[in-house]
């Protein structure tokens, strides 16, 4: 069972790629995500305190810090497994613990996230204004995507159906908390909207607290159906991606099923106690 590899394993091991490989992976990985977030934030400098009210940057933040957090514990697990015995074995549970919540929130929120907005992109544009999205809103609604599903894929980290439903659940509550204390203390927007003066602008033009009944219909539909939906897609690929090589290992139970077992970070951490 994937639950019983120590930490270092789930981290720093991939069916695709040896230890090595995999930390430098890591680090450009690291290092992409890095980079297209301080630019990001460059490009957004205008904004100010604005740019922290769209869960779209949240997600990318979170990404971001995901990706350095597997660099980290990939470097810190292989010099772990090393056979040297003069190899210093440094505990991280917490770092760990860490990265399995936002591994369960980045994954299926960001995919949920770019979906939702590439399908309202496409009802209110035709495909030829695809030319003037600019480069760096492309790699936030698009192309970060792919590294991310990248990342899932090489890695031996469990993905667990329920966990990442409960968690994406709770992370859409929050920023529907967010959004209706935006509304009722009129925040506004950093560019005026069509309809509304500017502090009373909606983060989302589809999420818009003047129209409470459609907007609560989209945020049930976005926690009842939009969140299961994508766990599932992410359980059933893991389970598809690495399931076989578990049956090569002798387990009885494959990586990532759609199963309601949350990953016990007990389990994953060499000595639950060191820091």
């Amino acid at each position: 069972m994937q639950g019983e590899m120590e930490w270092p394993q789930l981290f720093a091991t991939s069916r695709r790629m040896n230890p090595m490989t995999l930390v430098f992976f890591r680090g450009f990985s690291a290092s992409v995500f890095v980079v297209h977030q301080l630019a990001h934030f460059w490009a957004s400098r205008d904004e100010g305190f604005f740019y922290f009210i769209y869960v779209t940057h949240w997600t990318m933040i979170l990404g971001t810090i995901s990706e350095c957090l597997l660099f980290h514990l990939a470097s810190k697990g292989m010099q772990q497994m090393l056979p040297f015995p003069t190899a210093r074995r440094v505990e991280t549970p917490m770092l760990v613990r860490i990265e399995l919540v936002l591994w369960h929130i980045v994954h299926p929120f960001s995919l949920l996230v770019k979906s939702l907005y590439w399908a309202s992109w496409l009802l209110e544009n035709p495909l030829e204004d695809l030319q003037k999205i600019s480069y760096l809103d492309f790699y936030t609604h698009g192309f970060g995507q792919f590294w991310l599903l990248l990342s899932f894929l090489v890695s031996n980290v469990p993905f667990s159906m329920c966990t990442g439903f409960g968690w994406c659940v709770t992370y859409a509550l929050v920023f529907i908390a967010w959004s209706l204390v935006h509304f009722f203390t009129k925040i506004g927007t950093p560019q005026p909207c069509e309809g509304y003066l500017q502090n009373e602008c909606p983060i989302y033009s589809k999420f818009d607290w003047h129209k409470p009944q459609l907007t609560t219909i989209i945020a049930l539909l976005v926690c009842l159906v939009a969140c299961p939906v994508v766990c599932t897609f992410y359980a059933t690929l893991a389970s598809r991606c690495r399931g076989s090589h578990d049956v090569q290992e002798g387990r009885e139970n494959k990586t990532g099923t759609g199963d309601c077992e949350e990953p016990k970070v007990e389990e994953v951490t060499v000595d639950a106690t060191a820091l």
